[in-house]
């Protein structure tokens, strides 16, 4: 895994050198069971996270400004 943020869970084991502790594979971001599953839209449309986002985001309630009490 290559970007711009460290993931806690990676690590080299044997010379897998992106391996993750926490689900004890080979690391894939947004794969069931990692820190980021339905957190984020990956660019990659095979990721099991897209669907779980979108899932998520659907039922995301907007809250409306007349809900304001002062208003």
């Amino acid at each position: 895994m290559s970007s711009g943020w460290g993931c806690q869970h990676l690590t080299t084991f044997e010379e897998n050198n992106e391996w993750c502790r926490l689900l004890k594979h080979q690391c894939n971001p947004g794969c069931h069971g990692c820190v980021l599953y339905g957190k984020f839209l990956f660019s990659q449309e095979n990721t099991p996270s897209n669907a779980a986002y979108e899932k998520r985001e659907s039922k995301r309630m907007v809250k409306k400004r007349s809900d304001n009490p002062l208003g």
